[in-house]
């Protein structure tokens, strides 16, 4: 007599759709190294950028219209100093040890990973609040001190702040990016 629960127990369980893999040690270590890249490549645009707005807001600190705008000049640069600390300190991505085993390497690039996801969340505290400080000064010392250039000093205002948020969103982007690879990598385990 044959067992016909078993062989459609047997069918059901062969025809259901096979999920992805456990992910391999070699495909942990190359995101890794990917994860690694590029974070370098941003941090290396951060660190690119500094000089030329250490450079133009020395100038203004320089030669500024009037106190107030060197005084703002002088906070946004101690701004990107402050920044290009931060980037320095909690900004790279950690290589991955040779020598670690899957679960060691799994777990190491995870946190690698909420790490940056952090990171890119609290970006609007660490590297865009401390220029508002220098750039509201440097406005109101430049209305103060030329009147007739608000509307420029307006428009240049309105630009600061949807660069300001424009970043903000991108980063919060690349944030959620991120946890969109924590979550499939959760789903692979």
């Amino acid at each position: 007599m044959t067992d016909h629960s078993h062989d459609d127990a047997q069918a059901l369980w062969q025809s259901q759709p096979r999920g992805e893999a456990v992910i391999s040690l070699e495909e942990i270590r190359e995101r890794a190294r990917h994860l690694e890249r590029r974070v370098a490549r941003r941090n290396l645009r951060e660190y690119a950028a500094a000089p030329f707005v250490l450079a133009a807001y020395g100038l203004t600190l320089w030669a500024g219209p009037s106190g107030v705008v060197r005084i703002g000049a002088g906070l946004v640069m101690a701004a990107t100093i402050f920044v290009l600390y931060q980037v320095r300190l909690r900004g790279a991505a950690a290589p991955l040890p040779a020598d670690l085993a899957l679960r060691s390497a799994l777990e190491f690039h995870r946190s690698q990973l909420v790490r940056q996801r952090d990171l890119l969340r609290s970006v609007w505290s660490w590297a865009l609040l401390p220029f508002v400080p220098g750039m509201l000064v440097m406005l109101i010392g430049a209305s103060l001190a030329r009147p007739e250039w608000i509307r420029l000093i307006v428009a240049y205002a309105i630009s600061f702040a949807g660069l300001m948020i424009g970043l903000h969103l991108l980063n919060r982007r690349a944030a959620a990016r991120i946890q969109h690879l924590l979550d499939r990598l959760s789903e692979r385990l």
